[in-house]
């Protein structure tokens, strides 16, 4: 590939100017102080001292190599590219073990005990960096023969710092995060436009209304959209979609007590409203009627706001239902109509200072980027991970719904970097008991922003982070 054309790849796959504009990190990276135990590593060491460590860490012999995630959809592919003799041959005398599934409580506990595997991912990247448990990968990626930077989407190496350093190894999945999805064939019979797709909350609500449906003795038979299913789930969303950044990365501080959140908060409420907060329990009660893709598959719901991967995930999972998808830009209230947003940033394999085998994890996540491993990742999950060269190979066509996430990162109007917070998912699960209480109508919107601000500031004193 020549400059001129990595250049142009660059651009189109979120631009570095861009990338700095809107996220704040123009000055480096987040600096994270771990000042009391919770941020702290088990000798004390804390999060900013791990530089040194990378460095100082003993080379690991070769062996067995621990590899935890989150995700329980990731091993067939996992499974293949362990099978292949290239993978076998580039790892040396190492062998692979993995576990999937694996919770946070798990990982933590790991940590404590002193006995945590090599490498994990889909975790709690941000805060595991807090602790002190991470190790930084500048030093290993930067004498990597595969890995290189240059060819990495600019927002996702920028989202990967933090203290000025790279807290993992970019790697799996890590591409971008918004899009309404919406099942054209429920549209169709609702006597609705499948062409002409909402833009905006306001006619997201009157799409839910008319496509939600009940059986004569009121009971939810199937919903159009849960606002706060999947990525929407999470604070950054309906934070960002209001033209707010809840986490302020430059000055390390929350802006959750917002008129903004209050008024996201409140909007959302009214499809729990309508559809009713028990008949939305009940729904997702229900055995593979659960969030994150789960209702949409079994096609008890129409809509749903999320990442690049749901049209793979979807087409791998459930292909009758795959034929249907298509996708469009995620919605914004009325007052910033027009207005294209998307969100990015990094998974890794993150490297674990107690981890035995830090070259040999390593050495897997390198892998993980070689077209060959990205191939059987992208056929077998859906996923991608923002390699430039690569991602120029990548047929929009292959899933329904996917060449929207493909063309719209050259029309995005306002980007977030997401996650960021080290607290993020603490927020997250306050978010969840908050929102809540909105929409049963127990808590005003503001008084539940106002309440969210307040035990995230807590929070963040507790952990002596602040």
């Amino acid at each position: 590939m020549t400059d001129e054309e990595k250049m142009k790849l660059t651009k189109k796959y979120v631009s570095r100017r861009d990338f700095l504009k809107i996220s704040g990190l123009a000055t480096g990276g987040a600096v994270l102080a771990a000042c009391s135990s919770p941020s702290t590593s088990d000798d004390g060491g804390s999060a900013a001292d791990s530089g040194s460590e990378a460095a100082d860490a003993p080379s690991s012999e070769p062996g067995e190599v621990v590899w935890w995630y989150g995700w329980g959809n990731l091993t067939p592919a996992v499974e293949q590219i362990n099978g292949l003799d290239s993978f076998q041959e580039h790892i040396g005398n190492n062998t692979l073990t993995w576990k999937d599934s694996v919770e946070q409580e798990e990982f933590l506990t790991a940590f404590a005990a002193g006995e945590p595997p090599d490498g994990g991912s889909n975790t709690d990247y941000p805060g595991f960096w807090a602790r002190g448990v991470a190790l930084p990968t500048d030093d290993l990626v930067a004498g990597s023969s595969v890995i290189d930077l240059n060819d990495m989407t600019p927002a996702i190496v920028e989202g990967a710092r933090y203290d000025g350093q790279m807290i993992g190894v970019v790697a799996v999945e890590s591409f971008i995060w918004w899009g309404l999805n919406y099942n054209t064939k429920h549209v169709e019979e609702a006597g609705l436009d499948p062409n002409n797709p909402p833009q905006t909350f306001e006619e997201l609500l009157e799409w839910h209304k008319q496509m939600t449906t009940f059986d004569d003795a009121g009971n939810l038979v199937r919903l159009g959209v849960d606002p706060y299913d999947a990525m929407a789930g999470e604070p950054d969303f309906p934070a960002f979609s209001h033209g707010l950044n809840w986490w302020n990365d430059e000055e390390q501080s929350f802006n959750l007590d917002d008129p903004r959140m209050a008024e996201a908060v409140n909007t959302f409420a009214e499809f729990y409203r309508f559809a009713g907060p028990d008949q939305m329990a009940g729904m997702r009660s229900v055995e593979g009627q659960g969030t994150w893709g789960a209702a949409f598959n079994a096609e008890v719901q129409s809509m749903i706001i999320e990442g690049y991967w749901h049209p793979g995930e979807t087409q791998i999972q459930q292909p009758d239902v795959a034929q249907f998808n298509a996708a469009t830009w995620a919605p914004v209230p009325s007052s910033r109509a027009g207005t294209k947003i998307m969100a990015t940033g990094p998974h890794y394999i993150q490297l674990y200072k107690d981890g035995k085998n830090i070259d040999g994890m390593f050495k897997v996540a390198e892998f993980m980027l070689e077209n060959e491993a990205l191939d059987i990742i992208f056929n077998e999950v859906g996923w991608l991970t923002g390699k430039i060269s690569y991602l120029e190979t990548v047929d929009a066509e292959s899933f329904p719904g996917l060449k929207f996430y493909i063309d719209s990162v050259a029309e995005v109007d306002e980007w977030l970097v997401g996650r960021r917070s080290p607290i993020h998912w603490f927020v997250a699960g306050q978010w969840d008991e908050l929102k809540e209480q909105v929409y049963r109508d127990l808590m005003s919107p503001s008084d539940a922003v106002a309440e969210l601000q307040k035990r995230a500031v807590d929070e963040w004193e507790a952990q002596g982070l602040g």
